[in-house]
């Protein structure tokens, strides 16, 4: 399936690229590909819930959720009103695979490994708290 010009030239006005910028880019398939997929790359979100906490200086809580689009952004108003660095960190990886997987034609509510801890190392280790949470891809239609 071949992209239309009208999508290519919308991409090309939101990244704010020049007609070298954007001809640079085109050359890449990838690119391509993955602008074709991007309808069904909406259809999902990415929900990290906090399954266990424990001395979290932030205030985590066990049900606490973060929610990002099926590009990797955080939905601010979906969550706490206040996120911990340390959170998100571990997350950042995990926020393209939607990307990636409906870019390789793959099912991305199928997860391996859905687990993630932030990045404090708790009271037992020398820091102040831990939080454990666990990831989910969840279809938004």
């Amino acid at each position: 399936m071949a992209v239309d010009d009208s999508r290519l030239e919308m991409f090309k006005d939101m990244l704010g690229y020049s007609d070298e910028q954007f001809a640079m880019w085109k050359t890449n398939p990838r690119n391509l590909q993955l602008v074709e997929k991007m309808e069904e790359i909406g259809n999902y979100r990415l929900v990290a819930e906090v399954i266990e906490s424990h001395g979290c200086i932030i205030g985590h809580k066990v049900g606490d959720k973060f929610h990002f689009t099926g590009n990797g952004a955080l939905l601010c108003g979906d969550g706490p009103p206040v996120i911990c660095t340390g959170a998100l960190a571990p997350l950042m990886a995990h926020t393209y695979r939607i990307v990636d997987k409906v870019g390789a034609g793959l099912d991305p509510m199928k997860y391996t490994f859905n687990r993630v801890s932030c990045i404090d190392v708790g009271v037992e280790h020398g820091g102040w708290g831990k939080i454990l949470m666990e990831i989910k891809v969840e279809k938004t239609e």
